[in-house]
């Protein structure tokens, strides 16, 4: 099968994003409702694909200021594709990302702050070529109320990547749309055209790729819309992890998820930078000295100094929250909070415990 492609002018930035798949066989094609409105949109975009399927993205506001959904574009198949209609949203996604999504789903609807994800809606979106990663969208009467990312390890086996509770997840159309605009007056020219594909690498690299006509590549954090280094592009940065980065442990399906523990409010690691000093590194190589110190220091950062973007980082840790062990494990599985605004995001501890340092931050 050959790879979906897409061919958009920089005009439609408000536009489009195509989710390209080598597995799958569909394209997610979404645009902003203003598109049409604001731009000269070529009706007759040049790409291939065996079929196509329209799906919307909860954005965290429309033009007006509310809640609202990004409304599918209409792009008529590629000469010599019989399919005219779109295929059932999941066509196409493998049965253990469901698997996995649906019990992960439902175990975290029986804590107190996942009750809303209980009987929810759930989407699901390919990330990059070979969907070996998906983002599933977590909604409720048409809000985002949550995220998982399910990723296939070494062996093929689809598992937890990492989870969020709350508005403002990743790879959010409004966004993508405002971080092309400003790169406009930068990187990019106002003719370009653009192929844009969702990413998601390990341990917790999550971005769009944007590849000008022109051979530019360009990559944007998909959590906070900022330019990454071009490093990203290129795959330098993966020489700079650690050799000890290990695979992340896989959640059994009968694993269950334990109560939230939170150790202070959400805080900003740029508030105060004295975490930056020598003397505030903590010695933190296990989940044990991990829980002891937030019993002892409420706020702490991790920082993977040079790759911090690898992480989203650095990252303001306030709790954490244990899984059952799975078969064969001697510990839990645990993930670290972090907050971003309204979003709680739950990040494996032994990915941060292998790929940096933490660090006290004054309470």
């Amino acid at each position: 099968m050959k790879k979906n492609s897409g061919h958009y002018s920089v005009g439609m930035i408000a536009a489009v994003l195509i989710g390209l798949s080598a597995v799958c066989p569909f394209a997610s094609i979404q645009a902003a409702p203003s598109a049409t409105q604001d731009h000269n949109v070529n009706p007759s975009p040049s790409y291939e694909a065996t079929s196509l399927v329209s799906s919307s993205e909860p954005t965290n506001q429309n033009q007006d200021g509310n809640q609202g959904q990004i409304e599918a574009t209409t792009v008529s198949p590629s000469p010599g594709n019989s399919s005219a209609s779109p295929p059932a949203q999941e066509q196409g996604v493998p049965t253990d990302v469901k698997r996995v999504s649906t019990d992960t789903v439902q175990s975290l609807s029986t804590q107190p702050s996942f009750a809303q994800w209980k009987d929810a809606e759930i989407s699901y979106h390919p990330l990059g070529p070979g969907t070996h990663s998906w983002l599933v969208q977590v909604n409720r009467a048409g809000e985002y109320i949550g995220y998982l990312i399910i990723g296939a390890d070494h062996n093929g086996a689809y598992q937890l990547n990492e989870y969020g509770n709350g508005p403002g997840g990743p790879y959010s159309m409004n966004l993508l749309r405002q971080s092309l605009k400003s790169l406009t007056e930068t990187k990019l020219s106002s003719i370009d055209k653009l192929q844009i594909t969702p990413m998601y690498e390990e341990p917790l690299l999550a971005y769009w790729l944007v590849r000008s006509s022109t051979g530019s590549e360009v990559c944007i954090d998909a959590f906070t819309g900022d330019p990454l280094p071009a490093e990203v592009a290129n795959g330098n940065w993966k020489n700079k992890l650690h050799s000890s980065t290990i695979p992340l442990p896989a959640l059994s399906l009968k694993a269950e998820p334990q109560a939230i523990t939170l150790s202070a409010e959400p805080f900003d690691p740029y508030d105060d930078l004295s975490w930056l000093l020598p003397k505030q590194k903590l010695f933190i190589h296990n989940v044990q000295q991990f829980t002891n110190t937030l019993s002892e220091s409420s706020r702490i950062v991790f920082s993977a100094t040079d790759i911090n973007f690898a992480f989203g980082g650095p990252l303001a840790i306030n709790g954490y929250q244990s899984w059952n062990p799975s078969h064969g494990l001697s510990h839990p599985i645990m993930y670290a909070v972090t907050c971003r605004t309204e979003l709680s995001r739950f990040v494996p501890l032994d990915q941060l415990l292998s790929g940096g340092g933490f660090y006290r931050m004054h309470s």
